[in-house]
């Protein structure tokens, strides 16, 4: 396995959502896949709580909640700039061409049906990861050259 492949099953991924049995499944799911730090909230609350105390890498983020909203909580990691540092992908039942333009906007991204295909699911996430630690060494390297 490569550094890379390696980098992004080590990656820490927070599941969002308020509906105990997804949230379960998808974390399972997770774990099945290899990726080993896997953390569950039930809201978005719960999630920018967890994300300003925990370095989260990325996000599946459902859109309609309790508490705090999806879109709401994309407008609180953005603006913190949370959203520099993870990748967040929404998955949910809300499906209208608007909401998923609105998730693109605030900074998803991406976005898929919360019922969820495990293989897309996976490629969704190697891709956003992949492109993340890219950046993040793009970063590194543009500090390193100042």
């Amino acid at each position: 396995m490569s550094a890379l492949s390696q980098s992004i099953k080590d990656a820490h991924i927070l599941v969002v959502d308020d509906t105990p049995i997804m949230r379960a499944l998808m974390a399972r799911h997770l774990r099945e896949t290899g990726f080993s730090n896997v953390s569950e909230v039930e809201d978005g609350k719960q999630a920018i709580e967890h994300v300003e105390t925990n370095p989260v890498d990325f996000v599946l983020l459902d859109i309609v909640m309790p508490n705090m909203d999806g879109f709401e909580t994309l407008e609180r990691l953005n603006s913190s700039g949370k959203l520099q540092t993870m990748a967040v992908v929404m998955v949910t039942t809300v499906d209208d061409i608007e909401s998923v333009a609105r998730c693109l906007e605030l900074g998803a991204a991406d976005y898929m049906p919360k019922l969820f295909n495990p293989i897309l699911l996976n490629a969704r996430i190697q891709s956003n990861l992949n492109l993340l630690f890219m950046r993040r060494r793009l970063r590194e390297l543009g500090e390193v050259a100042e």
